[in-house]
C-alpha cells in the first residue's frame, strides 16, 4: 500500500509537468499570435464590416469579407458567422459544413454550450442541402480525370450524390488522347439531388495518343525526306566523282587493256561507284519512307515506324503501319 506522502508527491509531480507544459503551450501561442498581428487585426476590422452588411440587409457582399477575415486568421468564431451567411445566402452546402466545422472546434477546446449550438444550426440546414451525382460511363478510361468547378472529383465519388450548393456547375472530363468533354449542372434548392451523365469521351484525332495524324508524325515524315533528298545528292555526286576518277585513266588504257597505273585507277573508281550506288539508295529510300509515313498519318491507328538497312547496290526498306 503506497503511503499518503508519496501519493501526495507524485500528485504534486504531475501537476508541475502539466503547468509547465502548460505554460509553454501558452508561449509559444502568444508568439504565434504577435507575429500575425497585423493579419489579426485586419481579421476584426473586415469582421465587423461583414457584420454591418448583414444587418443592412446585404450577406452576398458580407460573405466575401468573411471569407477573407478567416483567411487572415482562423477561428471558430468567424467560421460560425460565415455559415451563418451562407445559409442567408443559400449557399446550404458550405453552410451546412462551416457549422460541423465550429462543432468540432468548440468540442475540442471543451464549449460544450457553442457545440451544442452549432450542431443545432447544421441539424436545421441539412435537409435543405441540395446533392449532384456524377454518373461516369466510361469509368475504365486510361488517365479520365473529372472536375467539379475546377476541382478534381476522385472514382469514390463517382455515382454518389454529393452535397453541392444549389445553382450552376460546371463538370468537366479529361484524359490522354480523348477530346475535352464540359458540360453543365443545374441544381435546385431546397434539398434536390440532380444526376450528371458523363459520356464515353471521343477521341481526339490532333493527338498523337489517338493514333491520329498528329503533327509529330508529319514532323517525322518531312525530316525523314529531306535527309533522303540531301543523302541521294551525295550519292549522286560521289557518282560523278567516280565517273571523274574513271576517264583519268583513259591516257593509261587501250579499250579494256590497261597497264598497272590504268589499272589502279580503274579499281579505284569502281570502289567510289559502289559507294555512291548504296549512298544514293539510302537516299531514295528514305524520300520513299518519308512519303509513305506522310500519306498514313491519317489511316494509321498504330502509328508507324521505318528503318533503313544498307545493303550492296542500295538500301532495304523495312516498316510497320
Amino acid at each position: 500500500m503506497t503511503p499518503p506522502q508519496t501519493r501526495g508527491r507524485a500528485k504534486r509531480g504531475r501537476a508541475a509537468r502539466l503547468c509547465a507544459i502548460g505554460a509553454g503551450l501558452a508561449a509559444a501561442i502568444a508568439g504565434g499570435r504577435a507575429a500575425r498581428a497585423e493579419d489579426k487585426a485586419g481579421a476584426v476590422a473586415l469582421f465587423r464590416e461583414a457584420g454591418a452588411l448583414v444587418d443592412a440587409g446585404q450577406p452576398s457582399r458580407a460573405c466575401p469579407k468573411y471569407e477573407e477575415s478567416l483567411r487572415l486568421y482562423d477561428s471558430a468564431n468567424t467560421r460560425y458567422f460565415l455559415a451563418d451567411c451562407y445559409e442567408r445566402t443559400g449557399k446550404m452546402a458550405s453552410a451546412w459544413a462551416q457549422f460541423l466545422e465550429v462543432a468540432a472546434r468548440v468540442h475540442a477546446s471543451g464549449d460544450r454550450a457553442k457545440e451544442a449550438k452549432a450542431r443545432e444550426r447544421a441539424a436545421a440546414v441539412q435537409p435543405k442541402v441540395s446533392r449532384l451525382s456524377v454518373v461516369v460511363e466510361a469509368s475504365s478510361t486510361p488517365g479520365l480525370q473529372v472536375k467539379r468547378d475546377g476541382t478534381p472529383v476522385g472514382p469514390g465519388q463517382w455515382g454518389v450524390p454529393m452535397p453541392v450548393d444549389a445553382g450552376t456547375h460546371v463538370i468537366e472530363a479529361s484524359a490522354p488522347g480523348k477530346r475535352t468533354w464540359t458540360a453543365r449542372a443545374e441544381v435546385e434548392p431546397g434539398g434536390a439531388t440532380s444526376t450528371l451523365v458523363v459520356r464515353a469521351l471521343e477521341d481526339d484525332p490532333a493527338s498523337n495518343d489517338a493514333g491520329g495524324a498528329g503533327d509529330g508524325r508529319r514532323t517525322i515524315a518531312l525530316v525523314t525526306a529531306g535527309a533522303g533528298v540531301v543523302t541521294a545528292g551525295v550519292g549522286a555526286a560521289l557518282g560523278f566523282a567516280a565517273k571523274s576518277r574513271f576517264d583519268e585513266s583513259s591516257p593509261f588504257c587501250n579499250g579494256d587493256r590497261c597497264d598497272r597505273r590504268g589499272m589502279d585507277i580503274r579499281d579505284g573508281a569502281v570502289a567510289r561507284a559502289n559507294v555512291a550506288t548504296v549512298v544514293f539508295g539510302v537516299g531514295l529510300a528514305a524520300i520513299a519512307g518519308g512519303g509513305v509515313l506522310w500519306l498514313t498519318a491519317k489511316s494509321s491507328p498504330r502509328g508507324a515506324s521505318l528503318a533503313l538497312t544498307p545493303t550492296v547496290g542500295g538500301a532495304l526498306v523495312q516498316g510497320s503501319f
